[in-house]
């Protein structure tokens, strides 16, 4: 056991990573086997992130070495998968707890963008701002939820569109 005691931020991008691996949990309840195996890797590695926050000191920029190594790998995951829903960005919506940087929307994964895909990225842009501005960590947990929900219907776009 350590000395070490998580900072406020820290606890708050574990608490994300976690919220991130329950929606990955849940998605493979009604999802194929492949997106479903992919989306159990997704929530392992989000839980090794979570872990990293609690019990790792941290290193560049206020994120724990192995939480930074789950999340790179999360997002390898979620490019290869896109069935899952989870975008190429995902290791943001946790690390902006620590960094508060700006949260980005994912461009569109091919083609032109839809109207679809616009009103879409316009409702994104606006969780980003509720995000970022969130008065409490569950308002924010909240957030995500609604977010990743909004990710999940531009990957039901991309698929429509290639058919």
């Amino acid at each position: 056991m350590t000395d070490f005691e998580p900072t406020e931020q820290a606890r708050a991008a574990a608490a994300r990573a976690t919220v991130l691996a329950g929606i990955a949990r849940r998605r493979t309840l009604f999802t194929s086997a492949w997106n479903s195996r992919a989306l159990l890797v997704l929530a392992d590695l989000l839980d090794t992130a979570a872990l990293s926050f609690y019990e790792d000191t941290p290193a560049t920029e206020g994120i724990p070495t192995d939480a930074d190594l789950a999340l790179a790998a999360a997002e390898v995951v979620a490019a290869e998968t896109p069935g899952t829903g989870f975008p190429v960005g995902l290791a943001q919506y946790v690390t902006h707890a620590v960094t508060r940087r700006p949260l980005v929307v994912p461009g569109p994964d091919g083609g032109d963008r839809t109207a679809d895909d616009a009103r879409l990225v316009a409702a994104l842009e606006t969780l980003h701002g509720h995000l970022a501005a969130a008065a409490t960590e569950d308002v924010a947990q909240a957030l995500l939820e609604a977010v990743f929900a909004l990710h999940d219907k531009r990957a039901d776009l991309v698929q429509l569109a290639r058919g």
